[in-house]
């Protein structure tokens, strides 16, 4: 029953409603017939025609009943008919570095710095179920706990159970963290990619500024979590085996202070994009992180193919709304009276229900994932071709019926737009898109929908005019893709100036957005080599210097080819990289003693 009906306990209050409308029509009935005969004789009631009415009373109880039977069975949301999805998972990769060195262990937050930076990273784990999350703890050196994973309830046990110290080499090293989040990160993508670090910020072993540009240059985002009292210090607490205090760490005599140090958590914020919080005791929420988080750009996780079957509710529906429609015009007047218009009533009211059939009517009632709106990707084209022919107008009466309110909504032409934009019908996608923004004009999604399918399709100036639009009508997110997109289509057509311009505006609506600052800066370059090209044919023309050698003038005098040098670049990239994590290595071996906090 569960598979034929969503809520099949409908079905035996159904049951009873039916009786009752059936009891009641009959009672009503029978009451009617009672009365007329004590006030009307039954010879004059032939005459005026009122026994004629009696004929249809088991039909208006038919009726009746019919509505009470549609209604309930509607309710109880039968389906049939199998259909194959595709749910489409969209997030971010975020990594949680947990500094869990000694000096987390210190009381100068209570009960401990380590203890709120558990129980802020907890809370922000709650607060980002639909994302790929991963913990690495960083000491001396970092250790990835678990790696990204959508399983946030693993995340959230491995935070229960770890403790400080448990990594195999003493200190702190932030740079390590870093780098170890970065090589969890999926290679070959830019956007969604995320880096939490909870700290007291005190940091022994150097490289934090190394970490920085690689994590820039990576395009990835790092939201800084301070957890001390800032401007003093405090004692680092020793521990047994068991986890019991057993005094303070000492050096040369001397209680050991840490010293907390926000500035270098503030500076790393600040250079990455990312955001700045402080925990307090009684203050861990980390609603900040989560909605910076939220704001970036989404990605797809995953994909799943699941089997479900269509709900046919409208069917039972409709004919509850005939049933009653027919009910309140009445077959004591209507039907009985004029029995032309009444067939022709009924034709209509059978149209109706033909158009609400599951080709029709029930496909638009079909899940979805949701409406389109700035997860729609940039798409420019290259070349401008000719407009299409406008699309012909329905033809049919079942077709009339659905291209209007309330079987065409916007919600439903984003979603089928959306489809048959993944599916490459791009003609289609601008159809159902701009159908949208017809039936939302207040709604910029539209706007911002239609654009994104005219740049796919090749039209310039009409996908600049509607992202134009969206961008105008809105703000935040949805402003920031309208200018991204409009940038791209700008920087198809060669316009560096003003793509700049909209990259610059994509910054401005969501600072921190990689793509759009590495493409502001490409747009940028592009304009200044356009500068200097320019700036050289005006010297040609005066009689200057004659314009540097081209790039193949290179290579015929190096006698080496574009590949060769390339390669050779590389080589020696790779050569540096080793060298200066030679150099990181040979900096923990020479770590003061002592400095194991």
């Amino acid at each position: 029953m569960k598979d034929l009906f969503l809520s099949p306990a409908w079905l035996g209050a159904t049951l009873g409603a039916v009786l009752l409308a059936a009891a009641a029509a009959w009672f009503s009935a029978r009451r009617s017939r009672s009365r007329r005969e004590g006030l009307v004789a039954p010879a004059l009631a032939e005459r005026a025609g009122l026994l004629s009415r009696d004929r249809w009373t088991p039909f208006s109880a038919a009726l009746a009943v019919l509505v009470v039977l549609g209604t309930g069975l509607a309710l109880a949301r039968p389906r049939w008919g199998l259909v194959t999805e595709t749910v489409e998972r969209r997030g971010a990769d975020i990594a949680i570095v947990l500094d869990t060195s000694a000096s987390m262990r210190a009381t100068d937050v209570t009960p401990s710095r380590f203890v709120l930076a558990r129980q802020a990273a907890l809370s922000l784990v709650e607060k980002l179920p639909g994302d790929r999350l991963a913990l690495v703890g960083c000491e001396g050196e970092a250790q990835v706990l678990v790696p990204l994973t959508l399983d946030s309830a693993a995340v959230a046990l491995f935070l229960e159970a770890v403790e400080p110290g448990i990594g195999t080499l003493p200190g702190t090293s932030l740079a390590a963290g870093l780098a170890a989040s970065a090589e969890l990160m999926p290679p070959g993508t830019s956007a969604g990619r995320q880096v939490v670090v909870v700290s007291d910020g005190e940091d022994l072993e150097g490289g934090v500024d190394e970490a920085i540009a690689k994590a820039k240059s990576e395009g990835i985002v790092v939201h800084a979590v301070f957890v001390g009292a800032e401007g003093r210090g405090a004692p680092v607490p020793e521990v047994d085996f068991s986890g019991r205090p057993t005094g303070f760490k000492t050096s040369e005599g001397s209680p050991v202070l840490s010293r907390p140090d926000p500035a270098l958590l503030r500076r790393l914020a600040a250079e990455t994009g990312g955001s700045f919080s402080i925990v307090q005791p009684g203050r861990t929420d980390l609603d900040g992180v989560a909605r910076e988080v939220d704001k970036a750009a989404r990605r797809p996780l995953s994909e799943s193919v699941g089997t479900n079957r269509h709900e046919r509710f409208q069917l039972p529906l409709g004919v509850a709304v005939a049933a009653l429609a027919l009910l309140l015009v009445g077959p004591l007047g209507f039907l009985a009276r004029r029995p032309r218009k009444a067939a022709t009533a009924l034709v209509a009211v059978a149209a109706l229900l033909l158009a609400g059939t599951p080709e029709g009517l029930l496909a638009q009632s079909a899940p979805s994932a949701g409406a389109p709106g700035p997860g729609l990707g940039p798409a420019p084209a290259a070349a401008s071709p000719p407009a299409p022919p406008a699309p012909a107008a329905p033809a049919s009466l079942k077709e009339r019926i659905l291209s209007r309110p309330p079987f065409t909504t916007a919600h439903g032409e984003a979603v089928a737009g959306k489809k048959a934009l993944d599916e490459k019908r791009v003609e289609e996608a601008i159809s159902r898109f701009a159908r949208e923004e017809t039936l939302a004009p207040k709604d910029p999604s539209g706007a911002y929908n239609l654009g994104t399918a005219l740049s796919k399709a090749g039209r310039a100036e009409e996908a600049l005019a509607a992202l134009k639009k969206a961008k105008g009508a809105s703000r935040g997110d949805l402003a920031a893709d309208a200018s991204f997109n409009s940038g791209n289509v700008l920087l198809s057509g060669k316009q560096w100036e003003a793509a700049a311009a909209a990259y610059r505006d994509a910054l401005r609506a969501r600072p921190g957005e990689p793509d759009a600052a590495w493409n502001y800066e490409l747009a940028l370059r592009r304009l200044d080599q356009q500068k200097k090209q320019q700036q050289q044919q005006n010297q040609q023309q005066k009689g200057g210097p004659p314009p540097p050698p081209k790039k193949d003038d290179f290579e015929k005098k190096a006698k080496m080819s574009r590949d060769k040098a390339e390669q050779l670049l590389q080589a020696i990239a790779r050569n540096d990289l080793e060298e200066q994590r030679k150099k990181v290595a040979e900096q923990k071996k020479q770590r003061r003693a002592g400095r194991d906090w």
